[in-house]
């Protein structure tokens, strides 16, 4: 698969490391000193100099011939003109942006061309290495279009749901729990996955549903 990383901070770099040695990975990074840092880290792997909000510099990083954008900048702002720009310009079939600030995620939607906006980089590296392949493109957008969306939880301390398993919660209907990331470990789930205070669920959910899911989490 060509992924293309936009921005090559701790987030990018981390990714581009973890898909490195499976896919075929370009980064676009517009501060020099960490191009050096990647080139040296990676040296089998494209980094280009560049703002990614510039189309000449997605041309030249291959977005047309990408199979996956991953917008992963530090600022919202550039996330959103990259997936635009990479959604509705190039095609790109899949389109991954990171949320900076918990304020702006209303905007991280498919009139901006994301579909799946993650505050989280070590889930978008689970569901690229585990989850995502060409035809799982194809399902993952058909089910946005069903009015599905993917969103990620994280469990305070008071939780109800902390301490029990998931068979012991019973979920609305068109959820699913597609991981659990309990400190730096990615867990498939399982009924007899036991959620812990600080865990992060990566759910696939109704839209209209998020208040009995979280009301299921006793959140």
């Amino acid at each position: 698969m060509n992924v293309l990383i936009v921005g090559g901070g701790k987030s990018g770099s981390f990714l581009a490391e973890k898909l490195n040695e499976k896919h075929r990975v370009t980064v676009v990074e517009s501060k020099i000193e960490r191009v050096k840092i990647l080139q040296k880290k990676l040296p089998h792997m494209t980094v280009i100099h560049g703002d990614g909000c510039e189309p000449s510099i997605l041309e030249k990083a291959g977005v047309a011939r990408s199979d996956l954008v991953a917008a992963l900048t530090g600022d919202d702002e550039d996330n959103l003109v990259i997936s635009f720009l990479s959604k509705f310009q190039n095609r790109v079939p899949l389109v991954f942006a990171r949320i900076n600030h918990p304020r702006n995620e209303w905007l991280f939607n498919k009139s901006w061309g994301v579909d799946v906006a993650v505050s989280s980089t070590s889930i978008i590296a689970s569901l690229v290495e585990e989850e995502i392949s060409l035809g799982d493109i194809v399902s993952l957008l058909k089910l946005q279009a069903e009015n599905l969306e993917i969103e990620e939880v994280t469990l305070p301390p008071e939780a109800e749901s902390v301490g029990k398993t998931l068979s012991q919660l019973n979920f609305p209907p068109r959820t699913l729990i597609m991981a659990v990331i309990s400190g730096r470990e990615v867990k498939i789930p399982r009924g007899n996955t036991q959620l812990h205070a600080g865990d992060k669920l990566l759910l696939l959910s109704d839209l209209e549903l998020k208040r009995q899911v979280e009301e299921t989490l006793g959140i």
